[in-house]
């Protein structure tokens, strides 16, 4: 593998996971890092639902070596079944949207029987986050709800998801501002805020890469991260909305999925720093603890499983290090650290 050029893909389809790549590219961030010799697949490797099934499965027959965006429970059910499949990398925290839920409904409990809007199914982090709620409340979410997807759901951009609790087509959705200002009004409850749960955010997704990448690439994927972690601080920096709007667009025309060429998540500078990307490319122990302890309880994974055994991240702290030791970068870094402070992530 030594030399050879690396093939990598977005695990999801969804556009979101190629912007702060595709900038960096763009930017020139992997060429100044010495390292830009990988193929990015953009089009998303496995449907969601698969995942957890299909990844390694994927990226056999892709010949890929390392995923953006793989769901870590989808990381640890493979890996528990001898998949040769590895966390090495920071990606994603669940996104502190909020989850409303109509008027009388005042809790988890009050959603047996009712239907829950969500853009798409398999185990995404937000998604995860209700079924634990759901089950805590004594609710089965795969047997007492029902789940309405929808991709008037993604992003909460439109007022799409607001009418569609007015209209009844679903009893609880996540929103954001404006919008969720209309649904307080209505009288919504927030049934969940992922902000009170996770004050310093719940890891969500990763990059997962084979042992042999690890092993035999460690420089490379050194230098990898630290464009890639480059690429996270540009894309939470307002002052770039313009440009990262107009890639999201070129990206999105380029989608073979309609449902992203009409979508728009980049609406407003301000929406940048919100962005769910860990600066420091970390994927928070504790948080993958606590994953693996509810997907225990759940079945998913047996008791002795232990999920340290999946976290081979010391390449990506030396990346961190790496930035951190270099004067002309003390401005972008200080920046993005302010925005950790306002967010907790």
């Amino acid at each position: 593998m030594p030399g050879k050029r690396l093939r990598i893909a977005t695990s999801s389809y969804h556009i979101g996971h190629a912007i702060a790549p595709m900038a960096a590219i763009e930017k020139g961030f992997f060429k100044e890092e010495g390292f830009d010799d990988f193929e990015l697949l953009t089009e998303g490797l496995v449907p969601n639902f698969v995942e957890k099934d299909a990844l390694s499965a994927a990226m056999k027959n892709r010949g890929i070596q390392m995923v953006l965006g793989a769901q870590i429970p989808s990381v640890l059910i493979q890996s528990n079944r001898g998949e040769d499949l590895h966390i090495v990398f920071g990606w994603r925290f669940v996104p502190q949207t909020d989850w409303y839920a109509r008027p009388g409904i005042k809790s988890f409990a009050d959603l047996r029987g009712k239907k829950i809007g969500i853009r798409d199914g398999g185990g995404t982090g937000p998604i995860r986050v209700v079924f634990n709620e759901l089950r805590k409340a004594g609710v089965d979410p795969e047997k007492d709800v029902t789940w309405i997807k929808d991709r008037i759901f993604a992003y909460h951009r439109t007022p799409d998801h607001v009418n569609a609790i007015k209209d009844g087509m679903v009893d609880c959705t996540a929103s954001n501002p404006p919008f969720s200002e209309e649904l307080e009004r209505m009288g919504c409850t927030v049934l969940l805020n992922p902000r009170k749960l996770f004050p310093h955010g719940r890891p969500m997704a990763v990059i997962t890469a084979r042992r042999a990448v690890i092993e035999e690439r460690a420089e490379d994927m050194r230098a990898f991260f630290r464009a890639i972690l480059r690429g996270f601080w540009f894309e939470r920096d307002p002052e770039n909305f313009t440009y990262l709007a107009d890639l999201e667009k070129r990206l999105r025309a380029a989608s073979p999925s309609e449902d992203e060429q009409v979508l728009r998540m980049l609406t407003s500078p301000e929406r940048l720093e919100k962005r769910p990307l860990p600066i420091q490319g970390e994927v928070p122990l504790d948080g993958l603890r606590q994953i693996g302890e509810e997907m225990k309880i759940s079945g998913e994974l047996p008791s002795e499983f232990s999920v340290e055994s999946v976290l081979k991240n010391e390449t990506a702290k030396q990346a961190f290090l790496d930035l951190r030791g270099r004067k002309e970068l003390d401005e972008q870094w200080n920046r993005v650290s302010r925005t950790v402070e306002k967010y907790g992530y």
